[in-house]
């Protein structure tokens, strides 16, 4: 076999890939599930990068049922991010009824197992056929539908993490301890290498099939990336290989709720009292529950009043009288506090998140409102 570029980058990514799927999978910190449902992902992708060095350099024709096992895998890869993405983000996560998602690619297997050993010479044809883009257009047309189903899901999976991200801003004021960006570089990876695997699967069949080097390159290089800032991601954030869920998504909000307009307005007053005079949303870490135990009120009705009430989510609620805070000290001329300094005192922790919130609650920076308050 010779070693070009591309074979050693491949060889490498398989290794690391078996590397991290063999960790995952025996990996007892977290939530057990959602580590085998990741070790499993990245094992199948080891498998699958391990299927195309051996079509790169024909060596895969020594055991060809395997080619059929790794054809099939392309209706895994979509549920297996799903299925990991809901028990992150979903405490109560089984896969009881969830083994629905891996019937197609059950079937898949099967059939293409039957024919196999049912029918020698056609198998024998068809493995030529795949090394030689000379695939029918029927076979093509099944393929791109194996993409469409994963991309499906990818879809699903940005869903939830949307849902995810909007039901955090209900239960929390600051989102720098549980935010997912690792769970998101993950899915937004694999939408790319799917795109690519697509492009793969088309280009050699067109006028453009000159560019499959290309292409192979770039997927090659990109699945370099992906895995290695995977890993990197993985040493500085436990969370990645530890499959530890953050919330439980509600399925019904408000679902069955008693609360009259007269308790609603009773609430309203009670919690703009205290927000005003005990200043709660000095916490940088305040929740929902805090808040609610404070004012010894059920958080679901809790969070109704500020949504009904105020139209916001808690987030966004709490935030808004952070901000209010800040701007009353960078408007006093007689404060000497830094930026930073103001930004820890009125309940946030994190400098790109009070610039942002800041910024779209005036329209100026921190440091741009407190020089035009000086200028004035």
């Amino acid at each position: 076999m010779d070693l070009n570029l591309n074979a050693i980058l491949l060889l490498l990514v398989a290794f690391q890939l078996f590397f991290i799927a063999v960790f995952s999978l025996t990996n007892r910190k977290g939530k057990r599930i959602s580590n085998l449902l990741l070790g499993t992902f990245f094992l199948i992708l080891a498998i699958n990068v391990t299927d195309i060095l051996l079509q790169i350099h024909n060596v895969w024709s020594f055991f060809p049922p395997f080619l059929l096992l790794d054809d099939s895998f392309l209706l895994l890869f979509g549920p297996l991010i799903y299925l990991y993405t809901l028990s992150i983000v979903d405490q109560s996560f089984t896969l009881a009824k969830k083994w629905v998602h891996f019937v197609p690619f059950v079937v898949c297997l099967l059939g293409l197992l039957i024919f196999y050993f049912l029918e020698k010479a056609p198998i024998a044809y068809a493995l030529e056929t795949i090394s030689k883009a000379n695939l029918p257009k029927g076979a093509i047309i099944f393929v791109v539908m194996g993409y469409l189903h994963g991309g499906f899901y990818l879809w699903l999976s940005k869903r939830v993490l949307a849902l995810h991200g909007k039901a955090m801003k209900e239960y929390h004021s600051n989102l720098v301890k549980i935010n997912l960006d690792w769970l998101c570089f993950i899915i937004n990876s694999f939408i790319g290498l799917w795109f690519l695997g697509v492009l793969l699967t088309v280009v050699p069949y067109t006028s453009y099939r000159a560019y499959v080097n290309g292409i192979l390159f770039g997927f090659i290089v990109f699945l370099f990336y992906f895995i290695n800032r995977a890993i990197f991601k993985a040493l500085k954030s436990s969370e990645l290989l530890s499959g530890n869920p953050f919330f439980t998504l509600s399925k019904k909000k408000y679902s069955g709720s008693t609360l009259s307009a007269d308790k609603q307005n009773r609430f309203r007053e009670a919690l703009v009292l205290q927000m005003e005079t005990e200043k709660s949303y000095l916490n940088p870490d305040l929740t929902l529950n805090d808040l609610a135990k404070i004012l010894d009120l059920p958080p679901k009705e809790l969070s109704q009043v500020i949504n009904q009430s105020f139209g916001k989510h808690f987030f966004d609620f709490v935030n808004s009288y952070r901000i209010d805070e800040a701007k009353k000290l960078l408007q006093d001329t007689q404060n000497t506090m830094t930026i930073q300094e103001v930004m820890y005192s009125v309940g946030f922790s994190s400098k790109s998140s009070f610039n942002t919130i800041f910024k779209r609650k005036t329209t100026l920076t921190p440091s741009q409102f407190r020089l035009s308050s000086e200028t004035r």
